[in-house]
């Protein structure tokens, strides 16, 4: 017969012999063969053992896994963050390459401007003309500075938001290993 078994049984002869047994009036108390509940007893205490160091083994097997899961977990959790690292580097440095490139034709473009405009200024003739054509320059000058920034804008949000998303899915990796540990 198992342990387990035997420890069940045990108890419920001893909880039969309790409720079987004749009480003394006006009290809780009853009589039981003291030799016979002893005999229980001592069988109750011989199963018990085998009992507790079972349990005990499947509670250090279980404090080995949850430090196995705990591990795991973390090491996951340094590697999404060395990729979302490296990944916002990644995103910075073409930002930063994209608005010196802009910043770049915006100043060649505006020096090209002012020389034309120079130009045109030099000759008395066309003094109204070249004002206006300096004027007009400058504003496409202007115009397209601001569209290159837009675009350079547009560029880093849309890399940033490519970021984003892997973040979010390494994120969701992250949360769905760790369901999977509890």
């Amino acid at each position: 017969m198992s342990d387990n078994i035997k420890v069940i049984e045990i108890l419920s002869e001893m909880e039969e012999i309790l409720e079987e047994a004749s009480g003394f009036p006006l009290s809780k108390k009853v009589g039981v063969d003291k030799d016979e509940f002893l005999d229980l007893i001592h069988e109750l205490r011989e199963a018990l053992p085998f009992e507790l160091e079972k349990a005990l083994k499947i509670i250090n097997e279980e404090n080995v896994i949850l430090e196995s899961a705990r591990n795991d977990a973390n090491f996951i959790l340094e590697d999404a963050k060395k990729e979302r690292e490296q990944k916002v580097k990644e995103c910075n440095d073409e930002i930063i390459i994209k608005n010196k490139q802009v910043d770049s034709e915006i100043e060649n473009m505006m020096k090209e401007a002012t020389i034309r405009a120079e130009e045109l200024v030099s000759d008395s003739k066309v003094i109204k003309e070249a004002k206006a054509k300096a004027e007009k320059m400058i504003k496409e000058a202007t115009n397209y500075s601001r569209d290159l920034r837009e675009g350079a804008k547009g560029y880093s949000i849309e890399q940033l938001e490519i970021v984003e998303a892997t973040l979010a899915d390494i994120l969701d990796e992250v949360r769905t290993n760790k369901s999977q540990l509890k």
